[in-house]
């Protein structure tokens, strides 16, 4: 008989939407997938169902220090009666923990084993977090870290085993716990994310002149917590030297994580940066949110990519741009470096150092040549390390095999040589 396995994440595919497609082409099994929201249509195949999180009540007046909590509770409540209801008879579930999935599965179904996806514990002290030092998220929020961990510790309590999909975000699990957790990277597609030429009918709004060179950055938001604003002060100290140089910028300008907008008065913190100087804005170029064959296409034209992040997730964004063979410029932090080493496959330099920024950038720029084989060995450690080739197959493996809670953790992430130590502090 087939295995059915349950997803569950707040939406629907997240991370899940290569592996399921690959379970469900290279293993007899049926998926179902549990959602609030729905990003795609489901893939054929895939039974998708809805739960909508139980009322309280008192939504419109929640408990500063328990809301967070509570939201994720009643997304359990909607969890639990949506499978209940379904009727399907589970051999595994696996879900995103910090959105309140599983918790009350554990009772329902004490026998069905329990994979969890753990992304990041928040941590109070300030060794990694939502917040960049010179944006502080007030005294009560930062009280509240410590709680908003609640779901999280439930599962690492109760769940069969999990997983994160970096060595950087395992460790920052409480010790007593890692050893129930393996690192599994998602995956990308590297055949997608491959250098070439520019499709000749391609989706990129190109608004700079065709002989430019290009300084590329790509966010999901534009926001403190990946940089923006650093990266904006080198472009606009670069683009005063540099006049056939232009800045392309991909990303919706939105706060996703982060405090600074408690801090600043403006509607966004794109705003707030685009103060700071006059920049030249023929050649700012910003792209807002593009579809993937464009952010292929501007990967292949990109002379010199910047990315920043404070220690928190790695964006799939640095990983697509390395399969595409960019030259990264990249904060020297300790996600980063379990992706990037320095001088082999991309530039690390200290995140604040703005001289050393922009001088980097600069020679980046002067010698292209010189950096040609650090754009060769970032393609080829996303493809032999980081592709759906290698990653779907071992965490279909992973999630096959899970049966005892006693299964011993697998660390299947490489780190180039490089330890990856649980509490580096973050240097400014």
């Amino acid at each position: 008989m087939k295995k059915q396995l349950i997803f569950m994440h707040q939406n629907y595919p997240a991370q899940f939407g290569p592996i399921t497609r690959f379970l469900l082409q290279e293993y007899d099994v049926n998926i179902a997938f549990f959602s609030q929201y729905t990003a795609k249509n489901p893939v054929p195949g895939i039974r998708h169902y809805t739960y909508k999180p139980v009322s309280t009540g008192h939504e419109q007046k929640p408990y500063f220090f328990s809301r967070y909590f509570e939201m994720e509770c009643t997304a359990m409540h909607g969890v639990h009666n949506a499978v209940v209801t379904s009727g399907l008879q589970p051999d595994l579930f696996i879900g995103h923990v910090a959105f309140g999935n599983m918790g009350l599965l554990h009772v329902e179904y004490p026998e069905v084993p329990k994979i969890g996806f753990f992304e990041l514990f928040y941590d109070p002290y300030g060794r990694y977090s939502e917040s960049r030092p010179e944006y502080p998220a007030p005294k009560p929020n930062r009280l509240r870290v410590p709680l908003r961990n609640a779901t999280q510790l439930i599962e690492l309590e109760y769940c069969t085993k999990g997983y994160s999909p970096t060595g950087f975000q395992r460790s920052t699990y409480p010790e007593a716990y890692q050893s129930k957790l393996s690192v599994f990277f998602d995956g990308i597609d590297t055949h997608q994310y491959k250098p070439g030429d520019v499709a000749a009918n391609s989706q990129l709004p190109r608004t700079w002149p065709a002989d430019a060179r290009l300084v590329t950055y790509v966010a999901r938001g534009l926001e403190a917590m990946r940089g923006f604003d650093i990266f904006m002060e080198v472009a606009h100290r670069v683009s005063q030297k540099r006049p056939d140089v232009h800045f392309v910028i991909a990303g919706n300008p939105k706060t996703h994580y982060g405090s600074e907008m408690l801090q600043i008065k403006e509607e966004t913190f794109k705003d707030y940066v685009m103060k700071l100087h006059p920049y030249d804005l023929n050649r700012f170029h910003f792209l807002n949110w593009i579809p993937e064959p464009a952010l292929v296409d501007l990967f292949r034209l990109s002379d010199c990519h910047f990315y920043w992040t404070v220690p928190f997730t790695l964006s799939w964004s640095l990983f697509q741009a390395m399969s595409t063979g960019c030259l990264v410029l990249g904060s020297n932090s300790a996600p980063v470096r379990e992706a990037i080493t320095d001088g082999v496959n991309g530039v690390l330099l200290e995140p604040y150092n703005i001289d050393a920024l922009e001088a980097g950038m600069l020679d980046m720029l002067d010698y292209p040549e010189r950096y040609q084989p650090l754009r060769e060995a970032a393609r080829q450690d996303m493809v032999e390390k980081y592709g759906f080739e290698v990653c779907l197959p071992n965490l279909a493996e992973f999630y096959l095999a899970t049966g005892s809670p006693a299964a011993p953790a697998i660390d299947s992430t490489p780190t180039h040589g490089l330890s990856v130590p649980a509490n580096i502090p973050y240097s400014l």
